[in-house]
């Protein structure tokens, strides 16, 4: 007769009768503070009958957005026949040294083990919507919106350029607005506890809020693993570049999109060289400071721009930087971007999905605007001149926590998940959801990582 090993009383009730189909051994339950799904229970039992004499474990997953990196699960059900059940005595005692799941991941799994990762939909929004919370308590990401104001208007931008800003069905950029600097250092204390990195610079440019730098230091000093900022860089002179690095900036984009006069006041409407000297001296004081920031510079590959620029920008900066980033154009019809050309490599993944697999973002970060609404994409926030999308919470009245594992996102992610999203037209629409496949070359002396949005090319 089977034994059932269960400490946090996490297996269904009809797990009893499953021990009636065993032979000699030990079904053992992880306590990780989820309920195990019957049909979990099922499929391990269906292995064991089938494989008695072998060690098998069984962790949920969604095929393809699993390995693009959604949060991992440790096995949740372990099955150890009788012939190696010395393994058990070791847990048994090692249990009196430390915690007993801490046990059970380096111990039960011996060599010749067999583990399970076949989750069905139902298993899927069960431990991946339902009680996905459990197993990642916080995003692993906060965006912040700190405004709606930029210093430049740049052709392609949705947001700001002249052409675009007519189309412009909602109010959020005719006014400008700031995020409260009580908002931005509540949220320091949020993502210090949780350990959280912040990121800002969606739709604005983060050096205008006069409390940057105090946010960047908030943040940094309560417990933030990490600080990153895109900006523009003509507001980065040597004082606010030196003010940031000694708050703990530990990431920087800046954003040039040329590497000739003429492209960058097509693209961006002023002088190339002020940037340029800032975005060196900062590179100066990062060196004198002995700072670990990264700096990458950025270039989106506008209409009309050469590949011999693109070059230029390339061999002019990749020596100075620790990368520089190609983006590819969107054209944005409405608020939904769209991409000319979607990567081979993305294309095979989908072939491989038999379809679409649950995008990654919404079980990943969160967008906090400075209006109080939650988003959670960065296509979501690219429709705020043209949607009222339905706001994921309301922040500071719900904590980042509370928001995470709400009502709204646990819908989301089990409408994701089964493929059901008629609710969320941001996500019917999206044209980039396929952006988290990958493919990383080594080529003299630098990696490149593609995806369908962009091009990184940094030095090893």
């Amino acid at each position: 007769m089977a034994k059932i090993r269960d400490p946090g009383m996490r297996l269904p009730t009809e797990a009893n009768g499953y021990l009636t189909q065993l032979g000699s051994g030990t079904l053992i339950a992880e306590d990780c503070g989820v309920a195990i799904h019957t049909k979990s229970v099922q499929r391990l039992v269906q292995y064991v009958k089938e494989r008695p004499s072998e060690t098998i474990s069984f962790v949920p997953e969604i095929p393809v957005s699993t390995e693009l990196g959604l949060t991992r699960y440790h096995p949740l059900l372990y099955w150890i026949p009788k012939t190696r059940e010395r393994v058990i005595d070791r847990v048994k005692l090692a249990a009196l040294h430390m915690p007993f799941a801490s046990n059970l991941r380096s111990m039960l799994l011996p060599s010749g083990s067999t583990q399970i990762v076949e989750t069905s939909k139902d298993e899927q929004v069960h431990y991946f919507a339902d009680h996905f919370h459990e197993v990642c308590p916080a995003p692993t990401q906060v965006s912040v919106v700190l405004g709606n104001v930029c210093n430049l208007k740049c052709i392609m931008c949705p947001y700001h350029s002249p052409e675009i800003t007519p189309t412009h069905r909602t109010d959020f950029f005719r006014h400008p607005n700031l995020m409260a600097y009580e908002i931005m250092d509540r949220i320091a204390s949020e993502c210090g506890q949780l350990r959280v990195p912040v990121k800002v610079g969606n739709v604005e440019e983060p050096l205008l809020h006069p409390r940057i730098v105090d946010f960047v230091s908030a943040c940094r000093s309560r417990g933030a693993p990490s600080f990153h900022i895109t900006t523009n860089g003509l507001l980065l002179t040597a004082d606010k570049g030196r003010a940031l690095l000694e708050a703990g900036l530990t990431s920087l984009y800046i954003s040039l999109d040329a590497a000739r006069r003429e492209t960058y006041s097509r693209v961006r409407g002023t002088d190339i060289e002020r940037v340029e000297r800032n975005a060196h001296d900062f590179l100066r004081l990062r060196r004198e400071m002995r700072s670990r920031c990264r700096v990458l510079m950025s270039f989106v590959r506008n209409k009309g721009t050469s590949c011999e620029e693109t070059m230029e920008f390339r061999e002019r900066w990749l020596p100075q930087t620790d990368g520089v980033i190609f983006y590819n154009l969107a054209e944005t019809d409405k608020g939904n971007s769209r991409f000319r050309e979607v990567m081979d490599v993305a294309n095979e993944t989908m072939d491989k999905a038999k379809g679409r697999w649950p995008c990654l973002n919404p079980f990943q970060e969160i967008y906090l605007l400075p209006d109080g609404r939650v988003y959670y994409c960065c296509e979501t926030v690219s429709k705020l001149a043209f949607e009222h999308l339905e706001s994921m919470g309301r922040y500071p009245e719900q904590s980042i926590p509370e928001i995470w594992r709400g009502e709204p996102f646990r819908i989301l992610r089990r409408d994701l998940i089964l493929n059901e999203l008629k609710r969320w037209p941001a996500c019917e629409n999206c044209g980039i959801w396929m952006a988290h496949v990958t493919k990383t070359q080594e080529i003299d002396g630098t990696r490149i990582t593609r995806n369908m949005i962009t091009e990184i090319v940094e030095k090893t």
